[in-house]
This record gives C-alpha cells, structure tokens and sequence, in this order.
C-alpha cells in the first residue's frame, strides 16, 4: 500500500534539543542521551506532566523528589524550557514540501510549558493537519496504546503511514504497530526516506 500518510516526531527530528547539557545541569552528573531517553518514559514527575496529569508547579516540585535534588523548583522550571531550542534547519522546507502529498501529523511526548514555547516562537506547527501530542491526549511514546490511537484517529491502515522518530524504542514500538517506522535525526533525514517512496 502506498504511504498516504507521514508522522513526525518533534524534539530531535524537527527541533533542536538541548537535552543533555540542561538534564546534565539539572542532575548535576553527566548522562548519555540513551540514559535521557529512558528517564524520559519512566521518572515518574516528567511521565505525569507529559501526560497531562500534572501542572508545571507540581512537576517541577516532584523532579526535586523524584532525583532527590538540592535546586528550587524555579530552576528546573528554568532548565526545562531550555530544553526546546530552535527548529532544525529545513524543518519549514522540508514540511511545506510534504504538506501537498501528505496527510502531516506530530506524534510527541511533550507538555504545556515546552509546546506553549515553540508555539509561541515559531510557526511550523501550522504545516500539519494533526497534532498528537502526549499531554493532550494522556500516553507517551513508546506505548503501544499512543500507536493504536494515532492509527484509529487518522482512520488509515498501519500500512499507509511512515513514522519518524529519533528514538530507537519508539521506532520499535510503532513497528510492532505495523506502520512504516524510520529513526532520523534531522528534517532532510525524512525528506531522504520519503524521496525513495513510490
């Protein structure tokens, strides 16, 4: 079946993360980018927040407890919003060229804070036709179930879709779904993979 429609990951595909300079700063010890990764689907304060369960106070609150940390609150609220950076280069160009042959959708783990930041900033949101987005909807990436509403949303068979994401687990996870599932890093990485589509 053709590729109808094409999804895409924010943070890492789409923008510019600084994830492990600020996660650094705020553990106080350095840590991989697999390490942010795994703390990312599984401190409970950042799962809640992505999540829709909890407001930036509260989260900002239980990252000092669940980390065990000696900074306020006000810092890590601080050093979180610094985490979103600035879209990659050709993310507009690379979105307004899919957007007339594609159905556009945005698949992230995010929260409030980081989304209210960008969207505020800049305006590549505008090229897609559906934001899913984890605190909207109440999963986070790599859950079986965040594929199974995507695919039961967009109304199109696994088969049609592509998937970019710039996480080995939830690349795997949207595998098992059945969708087209590619690891990128860039916007002309998509672009790339999305050339070699009949």
């Amino acid at each position: 079946m053709a590729i109808t429609h094409i999804v895409c990951d924010m943070g890492g595909v789409l923008i510019e993360l600084q994830w492990l300079d600020r996660v650094k700063d705020l553990l106080g010890r350095p840590v991989t980018i697999d390490e942010v990764h795994r703390l990312w689907v599984s401190a409970p304060s950042v799962v809640d927040f992505e999540s829709g369960r909890s407001d930036f106070d509260g989260f900002a609150a239980a990252f000092v407890q669940d980390f065990d940390l000696t900074i306020a609150p006000a810092v890590v609220q601080h050093e979180f919003l610094e985490i979103v950076r600035a879209p990659l280069p050709q993310c507009s160009e690379v979105l307004a060229a899919l957007k007339p042959r594609y159905h556009l959708s945005l698949l992230s783990n995010t929260n409030p804070a980081h989304f209210d930041r960008l969207r505020d900033r800049y305006d590549f949101f505008d090229y897609f036709d559906q934001l899913f987005l984890s605190y909207k909807i109440g999963l986070i990436k790599p859950s079986a179930a965040i594929f199974e509403y995507l695919l039961t949303t967009l109304d199109t068979p696994a088969d049609a879709v592509a998937f970019f994401d710039d996480g080995d687990r939830n690349i795997a996870a949207a595998r098992a779904a059945g969708i087209h599932a590619y690891r990128v890093d860039s916007p002309t990485e998509i672009m790339a993979v999305v050339q070699g589509f009949s």
